[in-house]
């Protein structure tokens, strides 16, 4: 598994992946940690963030999956970034 050379930005935020409500545990540049009941069924995946009220659409590639035990099931999903529009990057800049 590849790690992450860019510092990881801890930030919790509504968003979906494959149009199915997920919550974002964190990010960098190159990756994004997702929560969700249900991993995605495809590795290439799309994800919408809202971030003050706007919408960013990213397009990435699931590259693990870790199913967590608890009383819901829940996944911990590791996605590579391969698209994602300069509003992402910026949002990134102002949370350090």
């Amino acid at each position: 598994m590849e790690k992450r050379k860019e510092m990881r930005i801890r930030k919790r935020m509504l968003s979906s992946l494959e149009d199915k409500p997920a919550i974002v545990v964190d990010m960098s540049q190159s990756g994004i940690k997702i929560s969700m009941s249900r991993p995605p069924r495809n590795q290439d995946v799309d994800i919408k963030l809202q971030i003050g009220g706007k919408v960013i659409r990213l397009k990435g590639s699931v590259r693990w999956i870790n199913r967590m035990a608890s009383n819901q099931a829940s996944n911990n999903i590791g996605i590579a970034i391969r698209e994602a529009p300069d509003e992402y990057y910026e949002m990134l800049t102002v949370s350090r």
